[in-house]
């Protein structure tokens, strides 16, 4: 008897389309849900066809072309302006319209976009971000700037991410630097330097107004008025929203997040040769969050829910001043204040910074050298008997100096940069960074770089004068004490790199950057006898472990990074980076933990690919597909994933836009870090609308 045909999934799948319509197919399963990312891909290489064979009917991208993007000025390396093209460093600008065209709502996401930057999301508020490695919650060996102004916090040494945001439509690029910067920039640039950098104010006049929601970003509306009088520019804004929790599988969800924030920018030219800018935030936010808080009397431990209030706000001016075409002077003063409510501490802090950096060309030498100061008191309020800084109330200061001479060594063709950064902090006092750079550009088509550079992460109040007390066995009761008692030095790290960038044609744009890293004195965990505790009662035995600096280690790996303009309607931009860890104990360490946790807690691999197409009548489908390898760390166990996202927008009249955003569209929802108890939150499947109004 003849057996009847088996249907294929993916006929499966377009019948289901047909008969129940396609949401509800796309619900049904995930290889429904694949064959429609690739149907869609698939409609995407056919439209850029259409568009190539009728031109009439499409317009060019919006996006830079490869040679602007190789030509785009950044800051970030030496704080003056320079060609990407002519930069002795692994950089990577994310473009304003790139990030439009991505429908990324946050900072982590955004710089999922960069290569060699692994983003890792928590929950709904919280990512794990790294750069070339040793990615953490808080991304302690990562320097992360808005317009200049650090994020970094020496509480717990790192970035809050859900504690910093931006209106999204005022960026006007993230310079992304893979490497250590700490010569430019300072302690805690280790293994790279993030610098948001909004537009100027003459470069948003007039109104705007955003709003949308969806599953996920449930709600969130933003609007921003600019205006100009003669040299002077301004910009007010407010924005708010409200995203919901992630996918919980014990269904507690905790993690849903709001956040309000209002803003300010202005720009004066104040002559021909003086320029001003001020800008100033102020924010209010709940983040949804979940922790194992223990107590000792009496001895227990609970899981805790509830939201992490925060509050703050920053005003940050930047004067220049041109003395001629080679000289000029800038100087950089911002105040910033947080409040954060966590449900086990509360910290106040205040931060006041100033730099000074002076640029000249003269001959050859191509100077600039700076100093800076950079005071932080703090408030710490212990809620928790087991969680506790002392003092309470302690100042962070830090002064900087640094110099770097860029050296012209043949006309056009080849230069090398050397200097170094002088600094002293409160907790680890003086340290110096120095770096030698050298770039060779044979022609305007190619140049390769090569760099040898020394940072150091300089401890935090973790590491200086902080006590963490979790019960480990209620039965006797025994609590592990975690402990930073002043006696950790700098992690230092001797970075060697070497990069080289092509065009091989106008429409073939290719950027390989690759870095032998070696660490020492990297944070560990060292054990000492257990002792017996009678205060506070009732009696308990104590295992104290004690932060030091007993691993050393290495990494080496590389990123490439092409972009190709198929047609003018049509751009792909793409990245692959490889990272390999390796990380073991000094002889006199007994730390049975930080090796596996450490070497495991960052991907070998990851893929990023955004395809870019204008389609006519003026309809825009954007797609990025995007992989991570394994998480092998014994507390992570995350298996590899990839997942797309999409967007499609529409510009139906003069001043509007209408866009649809899937995020993490091929699996209902998967894993990619994990931080809170309970197991790893699952990031699920998303779609949110937005209109936006522009004049």
């Amino acid at each position: 008897m003849r057996q009847p045909k088996t249907e294929s999934p993916r006929w499966s799948c377009l019948r289901a389309a047909l008969e129940v319509g396609v949401p509800a197919a796309v619900h049904k399963s995930r290889e429904c849900l694949t064959t429609f990312f690739r149907v869609v891909l698939v409609l995407t290489l056919s439209g850029s066809l259409m568009a190539d064979a009728q031109p009439d009917q499409g317009t060019p991208l919006k996006n830079l072309s490869l040679e602007e993007l190789g030509n785009v000025e950044v800051t970030s390396v030496t704080k003056e302006p320079d060609e990407v093209w002519h930069t002795p460093a692994a950089i990577y600008v994310i473009t304003a319209e790139q990030i439009r065209r991505s429908g990324y709502r946050s900072i982590p996401e955004i710089l999922r976009l960069a290569p060699g930057v692994e983003v890792q999301q928590m929950d709904s508020n919280k990512w794990a971000v790294g750069i070339r490695g040793f990615g953490s919650r808080l991304s302690k060996s990562v320097l992360v700037l808005i317009d200049g102004r650090s994020l970094y916090t020496p509480l717990f040494r790192g970035v809050y991410w859900e504690m910093h945001d931006v209106f999204i439509e005022d960026i006007d690029r993230i310079e992304v630097i893979r490497g250590p910067g700490g010569t430019i920039w300072g302690s805690n640039a280790v293994n790279g330097v993030i610098n948001i950098i909004t537009k100027n104010a003459k470069d948003t006049q007039g109104a705007l107004v955003a709003a949308g929601g969806g599953n996920e970003e449930q709600g969130f509306l933003d609007m921003r008025y600019g205006g100009a009088k003669g040299n002077f520019a301004y910009r007010m804004y407010g924005k708010a929203f409200t995203r919901g929790p992630e996918y919980h599988t014990d269904g507690h969800n905790f993690d849903d997040w709001r956040r309000q924030q209002f803003g300010f920018r202005s720009d004066w030219d104040i002559t021909a040769n003086d320029s001003l800018m001020i800008e100033g935030d102020i924010y209010n936010s709940d983040a949804g969050s979940k922790l194992n808080i223990s107590t000792f009397s009496p001895p227990s431990i609970y899981a805790v829910e509830g939201n992490v209030g925060i509050s703050g706000g920053d005003v940050v001016a930047n004067w220049k001043h041109r003395f001629s075409e080679k000289s000029d002077l800038q100087v950089l003063a911002y105040y910033d204040r947080t409040n954060r409510n966590d449900l086990n501490y509360a910290e106040s802090r205040d931060t006041f910074d100033v730099d000074l950096t002076y640029h000249r060309q003269m001959g050859r030498n191509n100077i600039i050298l700076g100093a800076g100061a950079h005071v932080s008191p703090s408030n710490y309020t212990q809620l928790v008997s087991t969680v506790d800084f002392e003092p309470h109330d302690q100042t962070y200061s830090l002064y900087s100096g640094f110099l770097q001479d860029e050296i012209t060594l043949v006309e056009n063709r080849l230069s090398l940069q050397v200097g170094t950064k002088l600094e002293n902090n409160s907790f680890s006092g003086f340290n110096w960074q120095p770096s030698a750079r050298l770039l060779w550009t044979p022609n305007k088509q190619q140049s390769f770089w090569a760099a040898v550079t020394k940072a150091v992460r300089t401890p935090s109040r973790i590491e200086d004068n902080f006590q963490f007390n979790a019960l480990a066995v209620p039965a006797l009761p025994l609590y592990v004490r975690l402990i930073g008692d002043g006696n950790f030095v700098p992690e230092k790290m001797l970075g060697y790199e070497a990069g080289y960038r092509q065009f091989f044609s106008p429409r073939l744009y290719v950027d390989f950057a690759s870095y032998y890293n070696s660490y020492d004195d990297l944070l560990s965990v060292e054990n000492r006898a257990p002792m017996v505790e009678t205060a506070p009662g009732p009696p308990h035995l104590v295992l104290p472990i004690y932060l030091r600096n007993g691993l050393e280690g290495e990494t080496y790996g590389g990123e490439i990074t092409p972009s190709v303009q198929i047609t003018p309607w049509w751009q792909v931009k793409g990245s692959y980076s490889f990272l390999h860890l390796n990380v073991r104990r000094k002889a006199w360490s007994d730390d049975a933990s930080s090796v596996a946790q450490t070497e495991g807690g960052s991907p070998n691999s990851v893929v990023v690919l955004q395809s870019l197409l204008n389609l006519p009548r003026n309809f825009e489908l954007d797609l990025t597909y995007r992989y991570s390898s394994a998480l092998k760390s014994p507390d992570l166990k995350i298996p590899s994933w990839s997942t797309g996202d999409a967007r499609l927008g529409w510009g139906f009249h003069k001043y509007f836009d209408l866009s649809i955003v899937g995020e993490n569209l091929l699996q209902p929802h998967h894993p990619e870090f994990a931080g809170e108890p309970g197991g790893p939150v699952l990031v699920r499947r998303s779609v949110y609308a937005m209109i936006t109004f522009k004049r």
